[in-house]
């Protein structure tokens, strides 16, 4: 998935596209059970981190030695913060939480890859 979101395949209208549908989904689940802001931020913090992974992974050659480990890193980081994020939780809500925290993590990688990837205003 990350390819295709960093790839120039990916248009702005697809990026905007996929931010709507986010945001549609953290609402309607919202409406059963909303989750702790404390939890909120952790999930942006989740999403903010996995970008910053994926870019510095970009950066690295291809015969650089740290490469692969990084590659996992950027598969295991998020699976594995988010997994700790719901062992915290209560059952009761669990699943209404989880969707939120994974959307909230999608938004945390949409809006900083897209805000370091806008057009430039002034020279």
């Amino acid at each position: 998935m990350l390819k295709f979101w960093y790839s120039e395949h990916c248009t702005r209208q697809i990026k905007l596209l996929l931010c709507l549908i986010t945001c549609a989904v953290i609402y309607i689940s919202s409406l059963t059970a909303k989750l702790e802001p404390v939890f909120v931020v952790i999930s942006l913090a989740i999403g903010f981190i996995t970008h910053l992974i994926y870019i510095y992974q970009d950066k690295l050659s291809t015969d650089n030695p740290y490469k692969q480990g990084i590659k996992i890193l950027n598969y295991v980081f998020p699976i594995f913060a988010l997994i700790s994020l719901f062992s915290i939780w209560n059952n009761e809500n669990k699943v209404y939480w989880a969707i939120q925290a994974f959307g909230f993590m999608l938004l945390g990688l949409f809006i900083v890859s897209i805000y370091q990837n806008r057009a430039k205003r002034f020279q």
